[in-house]
């Protein structure tokens, strides 16, 4: 076996040698670029480049002026404008109590307009009943439908009162026997 040194002395370790210290320095390693060639292409890439940036611009001036405008209104969320990376565990507490008050605020609203429809129904029936007993061809039509709405009712108001006595005598006996 020869020695590094009896093998670096051939014309071929000469060579190797040139190759590697002009890696080292990079010298004709990297292809020149070539602007006239590209010229075109590069200006296609600009001009898209040029149009994304005018798009995040309009949408990041959006999102300022509508800051503003809620700024100007008194409604100030200061913690929904910072990114969500950056919020801490009160911004995001400060968030969930918001939404839960919206929500108990929206369904206030919700009861209040089922107790208004309901107070318009009522009223409409009180009128219908009341202006059904003045008219005479009237009046047949709508006893039948209010004396069976009666009818039902007596019907609903009996079965509950035998369920009560049923556990009434249930009672009694279940303490009677103990």
């Amino acid at each position: 076996m020869a020695s590094l040194d009896e093998e670096g002395g051939g014309a071929t370790a000469a060579k190797v040698k040139e190759l590697y210290y002009d890696i080292l320095n990079c010298k004709g390693t990297k292809q020149t670029y070539a602007e006239s060639d590209n010229e075109e292409e590069e200006k296609k890439h600009v001009k898209k480049l040029n149009k994304r940036r005018a798009k995040e611009l309009r949408k990041q001036q959006k999102k300022l002026e509508a800051a503003d405008k809620r700024f100007t209104v008194g409604e100030d969320n200061s913690d929904e404008d910072v990114p969500f990376f950056m919020q801490d565990a009160s911004i995001k507490a400060a968030q969930r109590e918001r939404a839960i008050e919206k929500a108990m605020a929206a369904r206030a609203a919700k009861k209040a307009a089922k107790a208004a429809k309901k107070k318009q129904k009522k009223g409409k029936k009180r009128k219908r009943e009341s202006s059904s007993s003045d008219s005479s061809a009237d009046s047949d039509s709508a006893s039948g439908s209010s004396s069976s709405d009666k009818k039902k009712k007596k019907k609903k108001s009996k079965k509950q009162e035998d369920k009560k006595k049923k556990k009434a005598k249930k009672k009694k006996s279940s303490s009677s026997s103990s």
